[in-house]
């Protein structure tokens, strides 16, 4: 029986790439206000990479592994693809807001200086913020995600039924005993 541990990374950072650039996307990203469904499919989508890799029967415990770091990957993705994209979502956001205003909805107090203090330059602790609480999230919705996806694409071995015997390596000898030399 093959005892080796699976490889995690390669298939974590493939999907937590493609899971961060989604999460990252303006529109596309919003679907992540529905349990973080880019994060979890994308966990989902590492072990089912992973279980074609490993030879060995897959754990939830292997799934919640590469889930985790396919969100930690995912939440590095968004952050960083996030970054460009940052005034563009800033003035989304107060399209958004000056829509709802118009709609009769009131509008807190403040909210304009918040859009134009947000606007200006990110500093490294707000950066390093963001990226930590992003990547914490991310890791929890992942390792969600990874046991899912286990449960979803691994497949079922029997439980309790221990392996067949293996034959031995060498045939036995035949005791030494008395001839027949009469």
């Amino acid at each position: 029986m093959d005892q080796r541990k699976p490889e995690y990374f390669k298939p974590a950072l493939m999907a937590g790439a493609v899971a961060g650039v989604l999460s990252a996307l303006p529109i596309i990203g919003s679907a992540n206000c529905l349990c973080c469904l880019w994060i979890v499919g994308g966990a989902a989508a590492a072990v089912k990479l992973l279980a074609k890799e490993t030879p060995a029967a897959l754990t939830s415990g292997d799934g919640a592994i590469v889930g985790t770091l396919t969100g930690i990957a995912a939440a590095v993705v968004d952050t960083l693809v996030s970054l460009p994209l940052r005034p563009f979502n800033l003035g989304l956001a107060q399209k958004i807001m000056d829509t709802a205003s118009d709609m009769g909805g009131e509008m807190p107090g403040g909210l304009e200086g918040l859009f134009q203090s947000a606007a200006g330059p990110l500093s490294p602790g707000w950066f390093l913020l963001g990226l930590f609480m992003t990547s914490a999230i991310f890791a929890v919705f992942g390792a969600l995600g990874g046991i899912v996806g286990v449960a979803l694409f691994v497949k079922k071995t029997a439980r309790g039924v221990p392996p067949p015997p293996q034959p031995p390596a060498i045939p036995p000898t035949a005791p030494p005993g008395p001839t027949d030399a009469a």
